[in-house]
C-alpha cells in the first residue's frame, strides 16, 4: 500500500500558478478544502478529531476533507490554489520547492518515518536476500543506505521490481524482503496474515529521520494574504487539539472508525500503532528538514538546488513547538 510518488510531480507553468489563486480566495474566508495524500486511513486520525469533534468549528472555520482522485496531485491542487491546504511527504514536498512550486509545509501530521525494511530474514541475514522495491528512486536510495548501514554489499542482493505489489511479493516468497512498506499498515498485515517478519523503520538503518506525512499550504498565498495567514493557524492548531486527543485510544478508534472503511479488526491494530507514531506533532523543525535534503542531494534524489525554509516554516506552529 505504498503511497509516496516520490519524483512524479510535474513542473507547472508559472502562469497556471498564478490564475488559481484568485478561484481558491473566491471560497471565502471560513471555508477550507484539505486534500489528503491518500485514501482516509489511520495516518489521518489528528484530522478526523479536529472535524469529528469540532475543533475546525471552534476556530470559525468550515474544513472539507477530500480524498485525491490522484495520489500524484495534492501539492499541484495547493499550488494552483484549486486546494487550500493538503496532506503529503517531506521528501515530496522538498522536491516540489527544488522544482519551484509555491508550496510549504507548515505542521507535521506524523512526525517521523513510516517507510521500514520489512524481512523474513533477520537483518544479519541480508546477506543473499532478494528484496522488492516499487522502482520509486527513493526506494533504491532506502535500499543503498540500508546495505551500507548493515556492512552489505550491495552485489549480494537480489533487488527485484514488484512495483506496489510489495506485500503479495512477501508473502509469496517470490522476495525475502522489502523496502517501502509502512510498519503500520504492511506490518500489520502481515501480522494478521500469521507472518511475523523483522520490521525495522528506516530511520534506525542509516536514512535521515523526516516528516512522513505534513500539511501543506500555498507559499504565494502566505506572502500575500492576511486571512490565508490566519486560516492557516487557525487550521494547525485545531489539528494540534485533534492530535491530543488522538492520544486517547478509545476516542482515536472511534473517529477513524467512522472516517474510513478499513476493516475494523485491521483499525484496532493499526490505530494504536500509529497513535505510538504521532511523538510531537505537529512540531517539525528546519534543521531536520536540512539533514534529509542534504541526504537527498547525495543520492541525487533532488537534483536542483534547494532552499529548505522555502519548502517549510515553523510560523503557524503552536507556541510549545518552540
Amino acid at each position: 500500500m505504498r503511497r509516496r510518488s516520490l519524483l512524479a510531480l510535474l513542473v507547472l507553468p508559472l502562469a497556471l500558478v498564478a490564475s488559481g489563486c484568485g478561484d481558491a480566495a473566491a471560497k471565502g474566508p471560513s471555508h477550507l478544502d484539505l486534500t489528503l495524500d491518500w485514501t482516509p486511513n489511520p495516518d489521518h486520525v489528528a484530522l478526523f478529531e479536529a472535524e469529528q469533534r469540532g475543533y475546525f468549528a471552534d476556530e470559525n472555520l468550515k474544513v472539507t476533507l477530500r480524498a485525491p482522485a490522484d495520489a500524484t496531485t495534492p501539492l499541484k491542487l495547493v499550488a494552483t490554489g484549486r486546494s487550500d491546504l493538503a496532506v503529503s511527504y517531506e521528501p515530496e514536498v522538498l522536491l516540489a520547492a527544488a522544482q519551484g512550486l509555491p508550496v510549504q509545509a507548515v505542521a507535521a501530521i506524523v512526525p517521523q518515518p513510516l517507510d521500514s525494511l520489512i524481512s523474513k530474514r533477520p537483518l544479519a541475514s541480508l546477506r543473499g536476500a532478494s528484496v522488492g522495491i516499487t522502482g520509486l528512486p527513493s526506494d533504491e536510495a532506502f535500499l543503498t543506505t540500508i546495505l551500507a548501514h548493515q556492512h552489505v554489499p550491495a552485489s549480494s542482493v537480489h533487488v527485484v521490481h514488484v512495483g506496489y505489489n510489495l506485500l503479495p511479493a512477501l508473502l509469496s516468497g517470490k522476495v525475502d524482503a522489502i523496502v517501502g512498506g509502512y510498519r503500520n499498515v504492511e506490518g500489520i498485515q502481515l501480522a494478521q496474515q500469521g507472518v511475523h517478519p523483522t520490521i525495522v523503520p528506516a530511520d534506525a538503518l542509516g536514512v535521515p529521520s523526516y516528516d512522513e506525512l505534513v500539511l501543506v499550504a500555498s507559499r504565494s498565498r502566505l506572502a500575500k494574504s492576511a486571512d490565508y495567514r490566519r486560516e492557516v493557524r487557525a487550521a494547525v492548531r485545531a489539528i494540534a487539539r485533534g492530535d491530543r486527543a488522538a492520544r486517547t485510544p478509545a476516542s482515536a478508534l472511534a473517529v477513524t472508525r467512522k472516517a474510513t472503511s478499513s476493516p475494523l479488526p485491521f483499525l484496532r491494530r493499526s490505530v494504536p500503532a500509529t497513535v505510538a507514531l504521532l511523538g510531537d506533532a505537529p512540531c517539525l523543525t528546519v534543521a531536520a528538514w536540512r539533514r534529509y535534503a542534504d541526504w537527498m542531494r547525495g543520492h541525487r534524489l533532488l537534483k536542483n538546488p534547494v532552499a529548505v525554509t522555502q519548502a517549510v516554516t515553523q510560523a503557524y506552529l503552536p507556541a510549545r513547538c518552540g
